[in-house]
């Protein structure tokens, strides 16, 4: 059963040449905006608005992949708020695949491990319209190629309990990735002090301090969280901007930021 995109289009180019080339100048941009070496990134936190406002900004989380082992398949967990379903838990697609414009791409065997446990089941409803989840694969397709998908609509889930169940999948090669936009239809400069405070409580692991009004995805943000603390990852602010810096009207902009966290190497790894 493959679930097929619903916002190519709309959110990003449907014409798969157009959609890879604007793809590849976010990302390669993003470059100059990633310092960190030595180091593999394990999460991001990234935008999920319309790639002609949000998409400079996913550009820089996803270079960050350069950072990873391509010699192997990595399990990449996309953790997405749900925008139009509320439900208790972490929704689980019925789908096997994820159509783009650039291809398909496989829900991970892991998806079914994690399906059995207390939080996750299964739910075509939740993803039908979704499309927190849907934007961040094409930035994968370009970015990673060799991969499956967790694809998992967060309602209402205990973050800590979610962490635990997404690291008892014991994936050795897991990249965790969090959709979230920040503030939503300020006036620009008071979204920017309200973003970069909620941008200081992430980088200082305070997740209970987030709620919706700082960021829609504020549970799959603190899930990372929770996550990062127990595998010793480190946070790395990689961008800030705004509706008003990417698309112009500073009169009710919306927040985005890239967030990446890096796992130091050790010995000869």
């Amino acid at each position: 059963m493959r679930r097929n995109p619903v916002v190519a289009g709309q959110f990003y180019p449907a014409e798969a040449r157009e959609l890879r080339s604007d793809v590849e100048r976010y990302i390669e941009e993003g470059r100059l905006l990633v310092s960190e070496a030595g180091a593999t990134c394990r999460a991001l936190i990234v935008p999920h608005a319309g790639y002609i406002y949000s998409g400079p900004v996913a550009g820089s989380g996803y270079a960050c992949l350069e950072s990873l082992d391509r010699s192997v398949e990595w399990t990449v967990a996309i953790l997405a708020p749900s925008h139009h379903v509320w439900f208790k838990g972490a929704a689980l697609p019925e789908a096997d695949e994820f159509r783009t414009p650039l291809g398909d791409v496989k829900v991970a065997e892991a998806a079914e491990m994690l399906a059995r446990g207390q939080l996750a089941f299964r739910s075509t409803q939740a993803h039908a319209l979704e499309h927190a989840v849907e934007v961040q694969v094409p930035f994968l397709q370009v970015a990673l190629e060799r991969f499956t998908i967790i694809p998992l609509v967060l309602g209402d889930v205990d973050a800590e309990a979610l962490a635990r169940e997404l690291l008892g999948l014991g994936l050795s090669h897991l990249l965790v990735v969090a959709s979230s936009d920040l503030s939503h239809y300020s006036p620009y400069s008071e979204a920017v002090d309200h973003d970069h405070a909620t941008i200081d409580h992430i980088l200082k692991d305070e997740g209970d301090e987030l709620g919706g009004e700082d960021a829609c995805g504020f549970i799959p943000i603190r899930t990372v969280l929770a996550l990062a603390r127990a595998s010793g990852w480190k946070p790395q602010l990689l961008d800030y901007r705004n509706s008003g810096d990417t698309a112009g009207d500073r009169s009710a902009v919306v927040g985005y930021a890239a967030i990446a966290f890096w796992e130091e190497k050790h010995g000869d790894e």
